[in-house]
């Protein structure tokens, strides 16, 4: 038979148990009825005193929820989920230390339990402790990668840090994990790439176009990533439909985000080989917002900007340097002004043109005899697929390989009086290969 005192446990145990499912099923009055209960007949009964404590705490009677949390866990010290709810009352209530205590002693039970790594680095950062609180956020990572609270986190502390790039990696880990209703495809897309998943930014990007089968940002992007049915060029309608959203931020993300020297790069290939005596008449292809501009002036007396982007066009019209701005398809634009230039600019506008054949033979017929075409190219790397001289690159443009370039120049009776490697950009924390190229016409 047993014994009376462990019958009553078994009675209290039954009673509890019915309880904490009312409680979690908020019905509050009757959960605290029974805790009140059993506490009058075993005052230390260890489970009434936690589950009573949550309760007290939730009614808003704080100092008596923390004595009973204290002592059920003075009881059963080796309850480390009791320890978390110790430490997540106390940090409710300001008192972060005893709070960090609490989760320390909850892990030292449950070390891989990344809810109270999480919650123990939100109890250091509220002490300004960022640097432990990181490394407690990494932890929960390390056991569960995908926890969404620790992700957010690192991503808030390091863009508090100033690192931009480090925190889009938190910030898209975050932003891709389900669920994807109300989420931008686009964004997802972005944030896959970012993180080198190209599987699964495909799929975003198919998603994207199967909500809006006309997209050309979409159908762009799914080819970029899954390369399937890869285009020759970019077409006309993602050129002006992606620069035109971009116009009021471009200048700004280019040159402080991303450190992009294109434009400068430009004028000092052109500087190796001529003095900046404003003898040229230019044309700036792809002037985008018209920061060529400034770099080339002291070589041109005159400059005209052509864009399909006229958005882009507005801006470089703020700049006063242009002469002329068109919005226009380069090569029709080339095409239609025959021998009427002396240079032509493009700063990280062959890109967007996977075959160069016919916008390098627009740039020949453009340009009169002697003429100088300037720009640059994002360079293969060993990881990309070279058979044709070119690739389009997961980042929707392209790259091109040293050879072919040159090869397409001669072809159009342009001879090659410079070619150095560049750094073009940043993109994810990483340079970004490219060459400058300054040819002559014959």
């Amino acid at each position: 038979m047993p014994e009376p005192q462990q019958q009553t446990q078994h009675a209290h145990q039954k009673r509890l148990h019915a309880a904490i499912d009312a409680h979690m099923a908020g019905r509050l009055d009757e959960a605290r009825a029974v805790y009140e209960a059993v506490l009058e007949e075993d005052p230390i009964e260890p489970v009434a005193l936690h589950f009573y404590g949550i309760w007290l705490h939730q009614a808003g009677r704080h100092e008596e929820a923390l004595d009973k949390l204290e002592l059920s866990s003075a009881l059963e010290p080796d309850n480390a989920a009791w320890h978390n709810d110790l430490g997540n009352v106390l940090f409710a209530l300001g008192q972060v230390e005893d709070a960090e205590q609490a989760y320390a002693d909850a892990l030292a039970l449950t070390p891989q339990d990344h809810t109270v790594w999480n919650n123990l680095g939100a109890a250091l950062l509220q002490q300004e402790r960022r640097e432990d609180a990181m490394a407690a956020f990494e932890r929960a990572l390390e056991i569960a990668p995908e926890f969404l609270p620790s992700l957010l986190h690192l991503g808030s502390l390091h863009e508090a840090a100033g690192d931009k790039m480090q925190a889009s990696h938190y910030q898209c880990r975050a932003y891709v994990l389900p669920p994807m209703e109300g989420k931008s495809w686009e964004m997802v897309g972005i944030s896959f790439y970012f993180l080198g998943r190209l599987e699964e930014a495909a799929q975003a990007y198919r998603a994207w176009l199967q909500e809006q089968p006309d997209n050309p940002i979409a159908a762009h992007m799914l080819a970029a990533c899954s390369q399937d049915e890869v285009p020759a060029r970019a077409s006309d309608r993602y050129i002006e439909s992606h620069f035109d959203r971009y116009a009021e931020t471009f200048e700004t993300n280019l040159l402080q985000s991303l450190a992009y020297r294109g434009p400068s790069l430009i004028a000092q290939g052109l500087a190796r080989l001529l003095a900046p005596s404003r003898q040229f008449a230019t044309v700036d292809i792809g002037c985008g917002t018209g920061l060529c501009a400034a770099q080339v002036a002291p070589f041109s007396h005159r400059i005209i900007g052509v864009d399909l982007a006229g958005k882009m066009l507005e801006k470089a019209a703020s700049t006063g340097l242009y002469a002329h701005l068109e919005k226009a398809e380069i090569g029709d634009y080339l095409a239609r002004h025959p021998q009427s230039c002396d240079l032509v600019t493009a700063a990280d506008t062959m890109i967007y043109f996977g075959d160069l054949d016919q916008v390098f033979g627009a740039v020949a017929g453009a340009l009169r005899s002697g003429g100088y075409f300037a720009f640059t190219v994002e360079a293969l790397t060993a990881q990309d697929p070279a058979e044709a001289g070119y690739c389009l690159h997961a980042s929707g443009r392209y790259r091109h390989g040293r050879d072919y370039v040159q090869q397409v120049l001669q072809a159009h009776g342009m001879e090659v009086l410079h070619d150095s490697d560049e750094i073009l950009r940043e993109e994810v924390r990483q340079p970004v290969a490219g060459m400058l190229l300054v040819a002559r016409r014959r």
